[in-house]
């Protein structure tokens, strides 16, 4: 379902966003439309353009992976806030339109979160990232890969868990959980450990 031309799979390991825009309009001059190229556009503009502002460079939906942890945190609280604010976030980067496409929007939006996914385990590799003793001291590596899975854990299905938005989180779900499955052996049974002892709680 979520196969798609060599073209656009590089467009989706780009992590950076001037040089997606670059690609983009090459692309959908190269690649035949498979009928989600405006949607595309659409993900894009929602994603990284300020209209006030168009050459400033911005990442709605990687804030959105920081703000959906951070949410997953507070939903045993405020779980009717939480969930204003995922449906909230989700019109806003243009997830509703996504079925107006059909199967080749669905694909777009999945592979257009996973990218945004990617990015943001991008950021996981940095020393300072999980610093402690108050950010003086950078974590261990295993620290950090024990860090990364809860993250990832609480950004996707721990959020749908605790707001019940399991349906309507589910293509976030897994494109998430996929990019993290990318990032190298036994990730995904790293994760699979990390979601048994939480779903035991």
């Amino acid at each position: 379902m979520f196969e798609q031309s060599a073209g656009w799979n590089e467009y989706y390991r780009e992590l950076e966003p001037k040089m997606r825009r670059a690609m983009f309009d090459r692309l959908c001059a190269q690649e035949p439309d498979d009928g989600a190229n405006e949607y595309r556009r659409l993900l894009f503009e929602a994603r990284h353009i300020d209209p006030k502002s168009p050459d400033r460079v911005l990442d709605r939906m990687l804030f959105q992976c920081v703000n959906f942890l951070q949410l997953c945190r507070s939903a045993w609280l405020f779980k009717g806030g939480a969930i204003k604010e995922v449906r909230r976030a989700m019109k806003e980067l243009r997830f509703d339109l996504a079925g107006q496409y059909g199967e080749a929007g669905t694909r777009a939006l999945y592979w257009e979160i996973r990218n945004a996914a990617a990015r943001y385990l991008s950021t996981c590799e940095s020393p300072s990232y999980n610093r402690h003793l108050f950010g003086l001291a950078p974590s261990r590596p295993e620290a950090r890969g024990d860090r990364v899975v809860r993250d990832i854990w609480q950004m996707a299905e721990g959020l749908a868990l605790r707001t019940g938005l399991e349906a309507e989180m589910a293509l976030w779900d897994q494109a998430v959980l996929d990019a993290y499955c990318m990032t190298g052996d036994g990730a995904k049974e790293r994760y699979e450990a990390y979601r048994r002892r939480m779903i035991k709680r």
